[in-house]
């Protein structure tokens, strides 16, 4: 019997009401509309100029491939969470080209390359089998590419801009057209406002000197309408009142220290001017062929918050712009992940042990979770927070216990959780275990998924906000 792909949307969907999660009858009709739509494998094939074997033939071999770049860095195929733990360890260790190639490996499809192929019964199911496996390949090899052309793009960028922020001086101006600071003096005023003790001369002086610096040096130029902003939003008031304006342009580069907040009144709009504002600047530098504007946006994502608050209002519905493009930022490893859908888990729920050994089903297990008897959802939510206080070595000790010891976790959890209700019926006991062991699959998912995306970025040498002990 094969097994579903949860990369793929209608096996997700199956995945997602075995999980006890009902999918909309509506989606359900469109997903059926798209798939009679979609070519079968021998269609695609023949319309590639493809032929099963040869492609069956190549996705074997790439497999077999995978496994031996695994040997070679100790990297455990059978156990996806130590994958992530020892991959992590290599990246910080030894980063390099080929661990990056396996990083994106596993984010581009962890079905085709981790999961254990079912044994056919009969020539249908081996047809069946092998026809999933060229598709899986097929869809594999372009996810595997664009993942490499985004991590080499940082890379890149990482590069250039940790060479910027290791220069610490001030170049002296050289002459050059500046004629560009009368359009950004008025982009300014009409985003920000002048300051009340501002003069628009002032600010078109510095402007045109600051152009002047950027002028003498390849780096600051490539960068140049970066300078600007960090100028314009660090140094407002002095950049419009303080003749001949000094700034140490190091210090420009070091990342600011104010955090983003749901919609605080002031500095949310203050947000949403500053991207506007770097937008227009950009956009007023779009002819000029010096510019590396992957870099701009690459950086500010650095030295500021902006791009995390881009990327948080977006999803949220909040659109200030024309286009998603106007904000061209350099999709980040978190994203990289995030977008990949990793589990430590093959099949799903399937794989909860505490279900497995019971007659419990993953709806019955659903709706337990979601009691509303306030006995049960506050203990249930009492259980939450004390696992959540307690996620790296709950995962650690799930990724290395077998069935029997994810059991007397899941008791040793409810124990220590100190739940004063108690469970009135072995049924009852079976469920709020099996409910603890879905909260420790997504402990390992949570924290498989963020040493991932530490690996990135140890591969790519950049610095990392955050930190988490997985000891």
């Amino acid at each position: 019997m094969l097994r579903l792909d949860k990369n793929d949307p209608l096996d997700r969907m199956i995945l997602q009401e075995l999980g006890g999660k009902p999918v909309p009858f509506d989606t359900w009709l469109d997903a059926m509309d798209e798939l009679d739509e979609e070519p079968d494998c021998s269609q695609i094939l023949q319309e590639r100029g493809l032929h099963m074997e040869d492609v069956l033939q190549e996705a074997e071999t790439y497999r077999k491939d995978f496994y031996a770049h695994l040997s070679k860095w100790e990297l455990p195929p059978d156990n996806r969470y130590d994958l992530c733990f020892a991959l992590l360890y290599q990246a910080k260790k030894t980063p390099c080209l080929e661990l990056t190639r396996i990083f994106c490996e596993i984010l581009s499809d962890p079905g085709f390359l981790l999961d254990h192929l079912p044994q056919p019964v009969d020539e249908q199911d081996k047809q069946d089998l092998h026809e999933q496996i060229v598709l899986q390949y097929l869809d594999f090899c372009p996810a595997r590419d664009d993942l490499m052309r985004t991590m080499t793009l940082r890379q890149e960028l990482a590069e250039k801009f940790s060479a910027l922020t290791k220069q610490n001086r001030n170049p002296k101006p050289v002459d050059c057209d500046t004629s560009r600071s009368y359009e950004i003096v008025k982009c300014f005023a009409e985003l920000l406002e002048l300051p009340k003790k501002g003069n628009s001369a002032i600010l078109l002086d510095n402007l045109s000197n600051y152009i002047q610096v950027a002028a003498s040096s390849p780096e600051l130029k490539a960068i140049e309408p970066l300078l600007l902003f960090r100028l314009l939003t660090r140094h407002k008031s002095r950049m419009c009142s303080v003749q001949a304006l000094s700034v140490n342009l190091p210090s420009l580069w070091k990342r600011d220290k104010n955090k983003i907040k749901h919609n605080n009144g002031r500095n949310f709009k203050q947000s949403i001017q500053y991207l506007n504002l770097f937008r227009k600047l950009c956009q007023i530098y779009r002819e000029d062929e010096s510019i590396d504007f992957p870099l701009c946006w690459y950086a500010l994502d650095q030295v500021t918050v902006l791009g995390e608050f881009y990327r948080e209002h977006l999803s949220a519905g909040w659109v200030y712009a024309d286009s998603e493009n106007d904000f061209p930022f350099v999709l980040t490893v978190e994203e990289l992940v995030d977008d990949a859908l990793f589990s430590c888990f093959e099949n799903g729920l399937g794989d909860n042990a505490l279900l497995a050994d019971s007659d419990i089903t993953p709806r019955e297990l659903d709706k337990f979770q979601g009691s509303d008897y306030p006995p049960i959802a506050k203990s249930l939510e009492k259980i939450s927070d004390y696992m959540n206080c307690h996620i790296p070595e709950l995962a650690f000790q799930a990724a290395q216990a077998d069935s029997a010891g994810i059991k007397a976790l899941c008791r040793d959890i409810l124990e220590q959780s100190k739940i004063s209700y108690q469970p009135k019926t072995p049924r009852e006991t079976a469920l709020f275990l099996a409910a603890i062991n879905s909260g420790l699959m997504d402990c390992q998912d949570w924290t498989a998924n963020f040493m991932l995306a530490q690996a990135g970025h140890a591969l790519l040498g950049e610095p990392t906000q955050i930190s988490i002990s997985l000891e």
